[in-house]
């Protein structure tokens, strides 16, 4: 890789996030796109986001992150990026919008990831719907949901693949994956061969359209290790691993106002990024941010944002085994300190994102 990746996330572009755009779900009771259609009604709904697009991410940004010393975008895509219309919903088609990403990414020297991070039925992350279970996935056992995947994959890399903008592909965003705890037990989510055979499909798809100078990424589903020997011959060229670093809600978060908290959180990057490695993988950070525990009432908001600056410059730091990372993300409606780039990255001196 010729040059560290420092970038940011797009989220709440294409694929709408209530805590990045709280405004346009504003009185409407709805939580994610699907509910929000069937509220607002198609026509009402498609404008909403016509409007959403034009106007949510736009050139001056990306003029805004290359000045900041960032050099790359990953855009959350939706399986309908190319839009869909049956008899249950409408979707408009956001490529029009993705092209001029590519064009910005290109002006300012900037490279971007398109991650398709949803699909059919859900692959049981935050991406899929709040009414399903975060534990389920209906993906995998949907009769098209994996064909239109592939699909989507395939023509975003037919139309994108010789692109200069772009880095490359990720297959799946963060899809859960089933994982046998003991003899007895197996966690909800989608089997391993089930991924495995998924990525190695996508990865013939997309190569068949981008040269192998660009990436392909899937994602460790929080297992790294788990990934040893996987697309070890010599047929799958610049493969990477993508590594998501939350410590705000797992049963490993770590409460960071205390040094041994702080210690810990940032001793557990470095294991999951070494890992990762140790898999055999190249490794991007794909979504990382600056939200951690803080314990006791008495934390003020502006202590709160002091423990989470300190955090966000020591998590800097612990990825420096990795090919590069994209914080999440790079804009909210309310500006949410530890997680929107303009506050979180803007105090950082270019250096230590170097």
């Amino acid at each position: 890789m010729a040059e560290r990746i420092r970038g940011v996330n797009l989220s709440g572009w294409f694929i709408l996030e209530p805590w990045v755009t709280p405004s346009l779900f504003a009185a409407t009771g709805a939580s994610n796109d699907g509910e929000l259609q069937h509220v607002l009604g198609a026509a009402a709904y498609n404008e909403r986001i016509r409007e959403h697009y034009e106007t949510f991410v736009s050139e001056n940004d990306f003029k805004r992150m290359s000045a900041m010393g960032l050099n790359a975008v990953r855009i959350p895509v939706p399986w309908y990026a190319f839009g869909s219309q049956n008899e249950h919903e409408s979707y408009i088609s956001c490529i029009d919008y993705i092209d001029r990403a590519m064009e910005w990414a290109g002006k300012y020297d900037m490279r971007v990831l398109l991650d398709l991070a949803t699909v059919p039925g859900g692959q049981g992350d935050s991406n899929s719907s709040p009414s399903t279970p975060d534990s389920t996935a209906d993906w995998h056992a949907t009769s098209n949901g994996r064909a239109i995947a592939l699909e989507v994959l395939e023509r975003l890399a037919e139309r994108y693949g010789q692109n200069n903008a772009l880095l490359g592909i990720e297959l799946l965003d963060s899809p859960v994956m089933s994982v046998r705890k003991n003899i007895f037990t197996v966690t909800d989510g989608i089997p391993s061969h089930y991924l495995r055979n998924f990525y190695r499909d996508a990865y013939d798809a997309v190569r068949r359209h981008m040269p192998s100078r660009k990436m392909v990424v899937f994602s460790s589903s929080g297992y790294p290790a788990a990934w040893k020997r996987f697309m070890a011959s010599d047929h799958f060229q610049n493969v990477v691993m993508d590594v998501h670093l939350y410590h705000y809600r797992d049963e490993s978060a770590q409460d960071i106002a205390s040094p041994r908290g702080l210690s810990l959180a940032l001793g557990r990057n470095k294991e999951m990024i070494k890992a990762a490695k140790g898999a055999g993988f190249p490794v991007l950070v794909g979504e990382w941010s600056g939200a951690a525990v803080l314990s006791g009432a008495s934390v003020t908001p502006e202590g709160r944002r002091a423990y989470e600056r300190v955090f966000v410059s020591n998590q800097l730091a612990s990825f420096d085994e990795a090919d590069g990372w994209f914080f999440q993300t790079w804009k909210t409606e309310r500006r949410i300190p530890s997680w929107d780039a303009r506050v979180a990255l803007a105090p950082l001196e270019r250096a230590m994102m170097e």
